[in-house]
């Protein structure tokens, strides 16, 4: 089905919290109250840097890459690269003959709040462009682009010893130029090379890491030159009048060799342009799924496909390649229309996400959002995106909530209650920033920018529902940029885009659980300073405050202007999905549709067994016996009260599956349910700790209904 799009919703961040029953437990959550449309964190760079690739761990730290003129980017100390290596002239403006001058590429790794862990450049003598990054779990920083030596030279860009091509004079692109492709991994310091290759006879445009660390990379190769592997999809293009087919790989873990490399064409179109692979991404099973577009009247589609028949011209397209890259699993233009297929992201099962631009001529006219059903064969729903400069870029989280940010010039898009930048600032475009929930729902938007001109490149969610998205600016109000004045440049910048829900315990923002302590971000959604409830029982309605699930009244903990701390209402129980609405003066009443989900658990502390808080100064015994109190374990037998605390008798127990690990070891569980006096949002898990951990800092997670909550750390003597 396709969606018209529609409208959204408010916004949220800051931490600020209070329990009425267990103050000692917000002493470990901090407070982060910052003014209205501040960004949470900015970092820009000045002019010649332009951030054509961003990623973002599981430890809210953002990294960033692209091109960089030669001085333009500050490395730290012990950097891989301290100065830009790049030298010399690397071609002529067409017709005007003036020189183009080489340039470099860099890499920057942001912590939570911004602040500037490892900066370093990356290039050789010549021409070095980044166009895609990746972060494994242990921190390594994958980049895959191309470059090319100034003229007459050779090449030097930075290479080791063992990887699958090291030969700087081989591999040139043909009549594509004379470079060759490249993929490279950085130690989590930034300090040294862990591999860098050559890719011969490619143009390497998206990046894609799996757990085990193999890179799979998509562009377009020379023709008949680019190293295919036996036993591949296609070992050669389907014929010698495609002047620039597209390809796919994978590199192996040591970057030493190709595990296969395929490629993935037609027979071109009428001047001999072949295809142009945008984006790739690669699910549990190492499928890999390639976006893009194709000239070719004859690309490549499967049998059942969504849409088998090329609308000509300029035809995007989805692909999945087995794992094997020897088949595809389907194979199928995107629309009927022209256009650009620029961005592919999946969720937890791998289903598929594609956004891009149609275009009229060569001019996009509008954008879109597709979700594909998991074999390919129907699209879960299809929305229209605001018309734009390019296309939008695209993340998508686990749970299938998608974010996109397009550069714009209509002043009249949706935004929400709350929003970050509800209005348009002016100027020739701004950034416009949308969410959308795994029905594709408008779930929150907002406008970001100055008086001047803005746009964007890259956008990737956090882990707490915010977003990292970068562009380039030239206004010098845009939001952040007064608290670092100077010339126009890019930007990098952390914003809440709308009304968010995390779990209140580990700042998840997948979805809503009934009976869990939820945190509501956003922006003017309640007084300016912040007031917490009293007495007993949660109130409803709190410093004017008001929260409601469905139409279904949310006790309040706590109320601020840029967050509200709450009750998701256990009535909520047997529910898909709900809406949100808040109300307070001057917040429109529009409500935020959130996926509920029947467990997400998050702890808040872990007591040791003679009743005092685990910490480093106060550590647990091997062995011993320890309680866990979180929120979001979902339904509970007897069930809790809203707003009410639990009775010291009966106990609640939790119904869903409950197990626990410590240190990569089981952990027994005793204990499961309800945690007596505390209010009905918090569960109890009473654990014995295995009997040979190691002393120090060890990680504790608990599993329950199947979905294990994010690490919380526990002190072990």
């Amino acid at each position: 089905m396709r969606h018209k799009f529609l409208a959204p919703v408010a916004l949220f961040r800051h931490r600020a919290w209070r329990s009425l029953s267990q103050l000692l437990l917000f002493a470990a959550l901090t407070n982060i109250l910052c003014a209205a449309n501040v960004p949470t964190f900015s970092y820009f760079a000045s002019l010649g840097v332009d951030v054509h690739a961003i990623a973002s761990d599981s430890a809210a730290n953002t990294y960033i890459a692209g091109t960089a003129l030669s001085g333009a980017i500050a490395a730290t100390p012990g950097a891989f690269q301290s100065q830009d290596n790049s030298g010399g002239i690397c071609g002529f403006v067409p017709l005007a003959g003036a020189p183009l001058f080489c340039y470099g590429s860099f890499v920057v790794k942001l912590g939570p709040t911004g602040a500037v862990i490892f900066a370093t450049w990356f290039s050789g003598n010549g021409n070095t462009s980044v166009s895609g990054i990746a972060v494994d779990q242990q921190g390594n920083v994958y980049l895959a682009g191309t470059t090319s030596p100034p003229l007459g030279s050779a090449n030097t860009f930075p290479l080791t010893t063992g990887a699958a091509f090291t030969n700087p004079a081989a591999g040139n692109l043909g009549i594509l130029g004379t470079g060759a492709g490249f993929i490279a991994k950085l130690n989590p310091s930034g300090s040294q090379l862990v591999y860098s290759t050559l890719i011969p006879f490619a143009e390497v445009t998206a990046l894609a890491v799996d757990p085990a660390g193999n890179a799979y990379f998509t562009g377009v190769g020379a023709e008949s030159s680019f190293p295919a592997t036996p036993g591949a999809f296609q070992v050669s293009p389907k014929a010698s009048t495609n002047l620039s087919p597209g390809i796919v790989a994978k590199l192996n873990a040591a970057g030493s060799a190709l595990v296969y490399a395929t490629y993935l064409s037609g027979s071109g179109g009428q001047v001999g342009e072949g295809e142009g692979p945008d984006s790739i991404a690669v699910d549990a099973n190492g499928d890999a799924f390639i976006a893009g577009y194709t000239f070719s009247p004859d690309f490549p589609v499967t049998a059942r496909a969504f849409l088998t028949v090329n609308p000509g011209g300029r035809a995007m397209f989805l692909a999945k390649l087995n794992s094997q890259g020897s088949s595809l699993v389907y194979s199928t233009y995107i629309s009927q229309t022209n256009g650009f297929a620029t961005a592919v992201k999946l969720d937890a099962p791998g289903t598929a996400f594609v956004a891009g631009s149609t275009v009229s001529g060569s001019v996009a006219v509008s954008g879109f959002l597709s979700r594909f059903s998991a074999d390919g064969s129907s699209l879960i729903y299809s929305t229209d995106l605001p018309s734009g400069f390019g296309s939008p870029a695209l993340d998508v989280d686990t749970a299938g909530n998608a974010v996109i940010a397009v550069t714009a010039s209509d002043a009249d898009l949706p935004v929400g209650a709350g929003a970050f930048q509800p209005g348009y600032a002016g100027g020739a475009s701004d950034v416009y920033l949308a969410r959308f929930n795994p029905g594709g729902q408008l779930s929150g938007a907002t406008y970001l920018g100055g008086s001047q001109q803005d746009g964007s490149s890259a956008i990737a969610l956090r882990p707490n529902g915010s977003v990292v998205v970068s562009g380039t600016t030239v206004s010098p109000d845009f939001p952040g940029r007064q608290l670092v004045p100077q010339a126009g440049g890019s930007y990098t910048a952390s914003i809440f885009i709308s009304l968010t829900a995390l779990n209140a315990a580990s700042y998840v923002a997948t979805g809503i659980v009934p009976g869990e302590i939820v945190s509501l971000f956003g922006y003017g959604i309640g007084p300016a300073t912040g007031v917490s409830a009293t007495g007993s029982v949660l109130p409803n309605d709190l410093a004017g405050v008001q929260v409601s699930f469905d139409g279904l009244a949310a006790p309040l903990f706590y109320v601020q202007s840029g967050q509200i701390n709450a009750q998701v209402p256990w009535e909520l129980a047997g529910q898909t999905s709900a809406t949100v609405q808040i109300s307070w003066p001057g917040v429109a009443p529009i409500g935020t549709p959130v996926m509920v989900t029947p467990s997400l658990p998050g702890v808040f502390y872990i007591v040791n067994s003679d009743g005092s808080f685990n910490s480093p100064s106060n550590p647990a015994r091997p062995g011993d016996y320890v309680s866990v109190y979180g929120t979001g374990g979902g339904s509970m037998s007897p069930p809790g009260v809203t707003g009410n605390s639990w009775p010291l008798a009966p106990l609640s127990s939790l119904t869903q599956s409950v197990s626990a690990g410590v240190g990569g070891e089981a952990a027994l569980a005793l204990y499961s349910g309800s945690a007596p006096t505390l209010e009905s949002g918090f569960f109890q898990i009473n654990l014995q700790l295995p009997s040979d951990l190691t002393a120090g800092a060890q990680f504790l997670r608990v599993t329950i209904g199947g979905v294990t909550s994010s690490p919380a750390a526990i002190s072990i003597q």
